[in-house]
């Protein structure tokens, strides 16, 4: 399991980071992965296939275990904004395996007068192996079973879903 981990905490973060500073923006990402690939979506279309609602906590908690199922998946990722009341503004990444490795990190970011964003540090300021930034995260891998219609919604949003995954090979 180390691999998925080390890969989630190195690998992913640094994708995420690149694709920030490519599209000036930090979206909301949840990513999972298996022994072979990640793939990680943005959760900014989910409007789109949720009428209209975008990805509430519990149809995140759905789509968790839905994937795990169907992708082996050992380990999650979710990188989200963050502004705090002092107008600090970092990219929280929460990071959970199946084996229940946590790890998350704050990386703080900078905008520009048109809230682009145009630079990111590398070096995180806050990390921690027990507590998660997003305390949904700490309910990932908890099964869910579905009713039956719950179940045929989520085949009809995977389907939908599914076209709009980043895959990367893990190293």
């Amino acid at each position: 399991m180390s691999k998925v981990f080390n890969f989630l905490k190195n690998d992913f973060t640094k994708l995420y980071m690149k694709n920030v500073l490519e599209h000036k923006a930090v979206n909301k990402a949840i990513a999972f992965c298996n022994d072979d690939d990640l793939n990680f979506i943005y959760t900014g279309m989910f409007s789109e296939v949720n009428n209209g609602k975008g990805i509430t906590e519990d149809l995140e908690l759905y789509l968790v275990t839905y994937l795990t199922e169907k992708h082996d998946v050992k380990g999650f990722a979710r990188a989200s904004a963050y502004v705090l009341e002092d107008q600090t503004t970092f990219i929280g990444f929460d990071i959970k395996t199946l084996d229940n490795k946590i790890w998350s990190q704050q990386n703080m970011f900078s905008v520009d007068d048109e809230n682009k964003v145009i630079g990111v540090e590398g070096n995180y300021s806050e990390s921690s192996e027990k507590n998660v930034i997003c305390p949904l995260v700490k309910s990932y891998f908890e099964k869910i079973d579905f009713p039956e219609d719950t179940q045929r919604y989520m085949d009809n949003l995977y389907e939908q879903i599914k076209p709009n995954f980043q895959t990367f090979k893990v190293k």
